[in-house]
């Protein structure tokens, strides 16, 4: 059952909007403008000092934190032990190098404080294994900040960078090391993440969304609570107020921002209107909410009823007094369109299974203690060996293997290569009883051999070509080809002949062919159903035709994730 979609003015979503706009925007924006022309002059002087007065604060509190930095470095850069390691001629031999870093290690270790410290030799590049160990994010003495340290000779550098193993930004404190005698003896660089300058940042409790970001001298953003925002030019947003101070000790500005409308929920006088247009509008919204959910929640209602029929299996369509042109009638279609597919569903379920079961005692029809033939079948071949019919023993040998393939205790799958082997065994035995010789041509690709598949699938099919197709050509005339491929994730079974193909019917619906040609259609049937009882209807048995020009049937099977040995 279909219908259509009805045009988007007849459904609920916009008749309710439209009573809320009536009573809830236009109360709320008349309101709203009268109390905010009234507290704006207010809110801009408030605002504008709260800002300063905290980011005064915190610039306090920044610089402190930095000039803390540099004055560990001092001590670092004081130590005796540092300076006379790092005057040490640099090594020559790869022990003397070893022996140097095992000492760096011990020093940086002894004097290391709350940061990540590295040090970096003025000939950096005569020690190669020390400077594979060492690395700075970006920084290195390949930097020009190394050259600038050394030029500032007591100041330090502080520098920024993106890390891209953090994925966020760092602080770098870059001092050069100098003997007593001025002479330069390296960089000591202390790091510290983005993370540490954040902590010491402080906000009122009362705006949620304030935010302090750092930029540099070109107002590039160097430290945002969003990482991603590293390195752009900042540009201040709309509706925000902000204030900026710069920074004593790295010439950084730090800025503080907060969204206007923060602000305007914090003033009391607005508290009191907006409880106002509150309570207002809802009293307008509960009496038209009342008429609109009467008109759909009786639907639904109702519908919740029938569904305790559908529950007990009474599954009859859902009938509705008024046509609805809305959500609640495409919903009342929707249903019904669903009871009408659990009904066709329940009744394919039922054939299905009325169609298993007939296969079942079929199958149960068939089974036969599988040991009596056997030994029958190898009393009779070794009478044929006493007597020395070698073609009877031949013909028996093949028979007891089909057999025991075919019964294989219950078993339902095999592999490609057993079933290939089977029909080619049933032909054998075809060949050697028959009087009309024939050929027989088998194509498959070793990497398929030893795919899952169900089992006995072949053999009916190449035992209909030699009835139907090649017995009643001339001798050694007939011709038949098996052929299996991998196409995608589907496996194909191809059984031709060039017999005279179907003489009343030309068609591929193996349906058809079952109703109207009993002789064909037994052992197809059973091989089709098969398949579809296990995969689906997209799997089964496709033929193709015509008189006089042979049979050809196509097998299509999906590829199991298992691999049988």
């Amino acid at each position: 059952m279909k219908f259509k979609l009805f045009p988007i003015k007849n459904n609920l979503f916009n008749k309710i909007f439209v009573l809320m706009s009536l009573s809830v925007f236009i109360p709320v924006g008349l309101l709203g403008l009268l109390s905010y022309n009234k507290s704006g002059t207010q809110l801009a002087s408030v605002t504008s000092q709260l800002l300063q007065d905290n980011l005064q604060l915190n610039a306090r509190q920044v610089n402190f934190f930095m000039k803390n930095v540099e004055n560990e470095a001092d001590k670092i850069i004081a130590s005796r032990e540092l300076q006379n390691l790092l005057g040490q001629e640099p090594p020559k031999t790869y022990e003397q190098e070893i022996q140097f870093i095992n000492q760096m290690v011990d020093v940086v270790i002894q004097l290391r404080g709350s940061y990540e410290m590295y040090v970096f030799p003025r000939n950096f590049d005569q020690y190669p294994n020390y400077r594979n160990l060492i690395k700075l994010s970006k920084i290195g003495p390949d930097s020009e900040i190394f050259g600038r340290a050394y030029q500032l000779h007591r100041n330090g550098i502080w520098v920024h960078i993106w890390d891209d193993n953090l994925n966020k930004p760092i602080f770098i404190y870059v001092r050069a090391i100098f003997a007593n005698n001025l002479k330069p003896l390296g960089i000591l660089a202390l790091q510290i993440p983005d993370s540490l300058i954040r902590e010491v940042l402080a906000s009122p409790s009362s705006f949620q969304n304030y935010m302090f970001l750092l930029t540099d001298d070109q107002n590039h953003i160097i430290s945002h609570p969003t990482a991603s925002f590293y390195n752009e030019i900042y540009i201040p947003q709309k509706d925000w107020y902000k204030a900026e101070i710069q920074l004593s000790e790295a010439g950084w500005k730090l800025i503080a921002a907060v969204p206007q409308k923060d602000l305007f929920g914090s003033i009391d006088e607005i508290k009191k209107f907006t409880v106002w247009i509150v309570a207002g509008s809802l009293l307008l919204i509960a009496g038209f909410l009342t008429l609109i959910l009467r008109s759909f929640t009786n639907p639904i209602k109702h519908i919740v009823q029938h569904m305790s029929s559908v529950r007990i299996g009474l599954l009859y369509p859902f009938r509705l007094a008024k046509q609805r042109e809305d959500e609640v009638g495409q919903l009342i279609r929707g249903y019904n369109q669903m009871i009408s597919g659990m009904a066709d569903l329940l009744s394919t379920t039922k054939e299905m299974e009325s169609e298993k079961r007939q296969l079942e005692l079929q199958t149960l029809n068939h089974q036969i203690n599988p040991h009596f033939f056997y030994n029958t079948l190898d009393a009779i071949k070794w009478r044929a060996e006493k007597v020395k019919e070698t073609t009877i023993s031949t013909m028996v040998t093949k028979l007891a293997n089909l057999l025991r393939f075919s019964l294989n205790n219950g078993d339902e799958w095999t592999t490609v290569e057993r079933e290939v082997a089977h029909a080619r065994n049933y032909l054998d035995i075809e060949l050697l009883r028959s009087n009309r010789p024939f050929q027989i041509f088998v194509q498959v690709g070793p990497e398929i051999m030893k795919l899952k598949v169900i089992k006995l699938m072949l053999q009916p099919l190449v035992e209909n070509a030699v009835k139907h197709g090649v017995s009643k050509l001339p001798e050694g005339k007939g011709k038949i080809r098996i052929t299996v491929k991998r196409k995608d994730n589907d496996l194909i079974f191809i059984v031709e002949d060039n017999g005279l193909g179907l003489q009343e019917i030309a068609a591929t619906d193996v349906d058809q062919i079952l109703d109207n040609d009993d002789s064909h259609g037994i052992g197809l049937s059973n091989v089709h159903k098969r398949l579809q009882l296990h995969f689906g209807k997209d799997y089964g048995i496709k033929i193709e035709s015509a008189p006089g020009s042979g049979f050809r049937v196509v097998v299509r099977h999906p590829i199991q994730s298992t691999v049988l040995s």
